[in-house]
């Protein structure tokens, strides 16, 4: 029978293993379970679906340069599957969007309009002023007269541009509430109070220095949501900016002006580029037809010679010998003239040839004597 294989032997002694007290690792608290990138604040929870169409450009603005598909254009799979974001990319993320982390949202709000703070930190510290607005994702709030900023208006129609001052969101860790019966700083809890006329029990909020009880103000569902500082003035959304009676002929006007703009700036530009190839076939054609009626004309003339010289002319009427008399003297005399100018034109180039000879040599005999004069005077 064979051995069985045994990673160890029985024989020896087995090492005890160290007792966990209660079941617990005494390490456990030392290394908590965080997630990766929560202590950096790079984490964030928004899961982003790279294969989405319309992401494409956002998702390849933020890839690093480094980053290469080596198979993007000939790959039977979508490669976008199992990918996840790089570590640069959740960076970016997170420091754009901070309130995407889930720990961002403070809980419990104690902050409601109507509060009267103190801001503790940074500009404008000590400063007191009544919550106007809250922008509970961001956790911050506007405070009446603290952190006021010029906010430009632009021009319209009917009024210049403006410049308003107006009060800016801050953040709630810099600002502390005021206890209402010590008017000093204080610290606020949640708490539960039953309420003596209902009988229910309510969330209100306590100071811890003095006791006084402040209740959180219901929520007004008629005002409308948004940031403050970016929505529309009602007076300029009121505001009527359009007038149909008035606009719509100068409409028309204009775009039958552009109609019309357009179709002779096109015609001004065919007439521009027709025109000169037009003319150049003209004179093409005219230069062709006078080649034609020339090279004819020559070839007319040299078979009228070679009938005379060939044929005996006494046998032809007297009528032809009179015609073929007066054109033979006509192409006689013009051989006769274009001899002429051969020999006039040859003569001038022989000519000038002895003129530019003498030229070259007196030349160089003044060149001779000014060698010669030099040198005597050395």
């Amino acid at each position: 029978m064979y051995a069985r294989f045994r990673t160890r032997s029985k024989f020896y002694f087995r090492p005890a293993r160290p007792a966990l007290a209660y079941n617990v690792d005494p390490n456990v608290m030392r290394r908590p379970k965080v997630k990766r990138g929560l202590l950096k604040g790079t984490y964030s929870d928004e899961t982003v679906d790279l294969r989405d169409r319309e992401r494409l450009e956002l998702l390849e603005s933020m890839r690093h340069p480094r980053e290469r598909d080596f198979y993007q254009d000939h790959t039977y799979h979508n490669q976008w599957l199992r990918r996840d974001l790089e570590k640069h990319q959740k960076q970016q993320l997170a420091a754009r969007y901070k309130y995407f982390a889930p720990d961002f949202e403070i809980s419990p709000w104690i902050w409601y309009p109507g509060d009267i703070v103190e801001v503790v930190s940074g500009e404008g510290i000590g400063q007191r002023g009544t919550i106007i607005a809250v922008i509970k994702y961001k956790n911050e709030i506007v405070v009446q007269n603290i952190n006021v900023q010029d906010v430009v208006i632009p021009a319209s129609e009917s009024r210049p541009e403006q410049i308003v001052q107006r009060e800016h969101p801050i953040s709630v860790t810099r600002v502390r509430h005021v206890d209402p019966s010590t008017n000093e700083i204080c610290n606020i809890e949640m708490v539960k109070v039953r309420n003596k006329e209902t009988g229910e029990m309510e969330e209100k909020r306590m100071s811890l220095e003095s006791g006084i009880l402040m209740s959180i103000p219901p929520v007004n569902d008629e005002l409308e949501v948004g940031d403050p500082l970016k929505d529309t003035p009602i007076q300029d959304a009121d505001e009527a900016t359009y007038d149909r009676e008035a606009e719509q002929a100068v409409l028309v006007d204009k775009r039958l002006e552009a109609m019309e703009e357009h179709f002779v700036q096109s015609l001004k530009h065919s007439y521009e580029f027709h025109e000169p190839l037009r003319r150049k076939n003209a004179e093409d054609m005219r230069q062709f037809q006078t080649d034609v009626i020339d090279m004819a004309c020559a070839m007319l003339g040299e078979r009228l010679l070679d009938t005379v010289n060939a044929s005996d002319t006494s046998s032809l009427p007297a009528e032809w010998q009179e015609a073929i008399a007066m054109h033979v003297e006509e192409i006689e005399a013009e051989m006769e003239e274009v001899a002429a100018k051969e020999m006039a034109e040859a003569k001038e180039g022989v000519a000038t040839e002895n003129e530019q000879h003498d030229d070259d040599l007196d030349d160089d005999e003044d060149e001779l004597d000014t060698s010669e004069e030099s040198v005597k005077h050395v």
